[in-house]
């Protein structure tokens, strides 16, 4: 099996332009077209055509779709966002917390190499092995 390699710079970067994305572009889009939206559809308001108000349903009807397909759109958008950086979070603590882990074992056995010599030099100095 392959390791596994991230960069969790790259992995920061593209969570913020997704966060970014999402209130710039989405965010202020979606809400106007929520307000133009619930101001109705004028498209053959005064036509007495049932043609007319059938057409202006269904533009109706499907400007509302889009409006609850760009809801969804952001919602995925800021979950998405919001579990890479608690992915980024989790794997930055384990990092950290191997990386303390080794430093406790450097450190470990730096004091153990030290014994050990100073166990060494006893001996042959004939005052035995206490340490």
């Amino acid at each position: 099996m392959k390791p596994l390699s991230v960069d969790l710079t790259e992995v920061s970067r593209v969570t913020a332009d997704l966060r970014t994305q999402a209130a710039a572009a989405l965010e202020s889009g979606v809400g106007e077209f929520a307000r133009q939206i619930d101001r109705g559809v004028l498209f053959g308001t005064f036509s007495p055509s049932g043609e007319t108000q059938a057409a202006r349903n269904a533009l109706w009807a499907a400007l509302h779709r889009h409006y609850e397909n760009a809801e969804r759109q952001l919602a995925l958008g800021r979950a998405l966002a919001t579990g890479l950086e608690k992915a980024l979070a989790n794997y930055t603590e384990a990092d950290d917390l191997a990386a303390a882990a080794l430093n406790l074992i450097d450190r470990e056995i730096a004091a153990a190499a030290e014994r050990a010599g100073h166990v060494g030099m006893r001996h042959r100095q004939g005052r035995g092995a206490h340490v």
